[in-house]
């Protein structure tokens, strides 16, 4: 009776053993191979593992975030070197006072010489006109001429042939056309025996026309002054 209650009562914890099976990870004081490590922590391995990875990738964020701020900041500081350097630059170009240029040296006065305040001066004695694109002199100008000659020989004095062009055609080839139709009542007049050494020629071409007159005929002339 006693062997058969002994049996039962070893049975009957054998069973209630086999109810609550042992946890290899439950024991703090269990030792652990590597299988058990394994087994019971792989997962706690794993997170820590990703934490470190985590942490490691934002700790390399913040170091280029960092680079790239410094980074910023020197361009900002830089900038703002760069813009006070023009406000001083500004600031000392509108402190200087404008320079007023020195006024022009007084034109030189020619001596008193002659006939009115200055050291020569002309007197008109005659003009002759030509046709259009022309510096042959006509007969009718020849005639004017004609009747200058003698005036101008008495008067001994140098003698100021100017030739003029109207407003058509361009400037270079006008001012051309204006001296050839000095130069020919030149020739006319020392021709007739005025002193060739006497005689000067210029010319205008087109730029005076508007003074002698309006119309083109009036603006194609040769004017003769005496030289006082």
């Amino acid at each position: 009776m006693k062997k058969s209650l002994l049996a039962l009562s070893l049975l009957g914890g054998v069973v209630f053993a086999q109810d609550k099976p042992l946890d290899p990870c439950g024991s703090p004081k269990e030792v652990f191979s590597k299988y058990l490590l394994d087994q019971c922590y792989k997962g706690y391995f794993e997170a820590i593992m990703e934490a470190k990875k985590n942490a490691d990738e934002a700790l390399r964020l913040a170091r280029e975030a960092n680079n790239k701020a410094g980074d910023l900041e020197k361009r900002v500081s830089s900038l703002e070197r760069t813009a006070d350097d023009h406000e001083r630059r500004i600031r000392a170009l509108e402190a200087r006072k404008p320079e007023v240029p020195p006024p022009p040296p007084p034109a030189p006065q020619p001596k008193t010489e002659g006939v009115g305040p200055y050291k020569w001066q002309l007197e008109e004695v005659g003009v002759v006109h030509f046709d259009f694109n022309k510096f042959n002199i006509k007969k009718s100008e020849a005639k004017k001429l004609d009747e200058l000659v003698n005036k101008i020989k008495e008067s001994g004095r140098e003698v100021l042939v100017v030739g003029f062009a109207d407003k058509r055609g361009t400037s270079n080839y006008n001012f051309n056309l204006s001296m050839w139709r000095a130069q020919m009542t030149a020739s006319y007049l020392a021709k007739k025996g005025v002193d060739i050494g006497k005689i000067r020629v210029a010319a205008y071409g087109k730029e005076v026309a508007d003074l002698l007159g309006k119309d083109f005929k009036t603006q194609r002339a040769v004017k003769i002054f005496l030289v006082y």
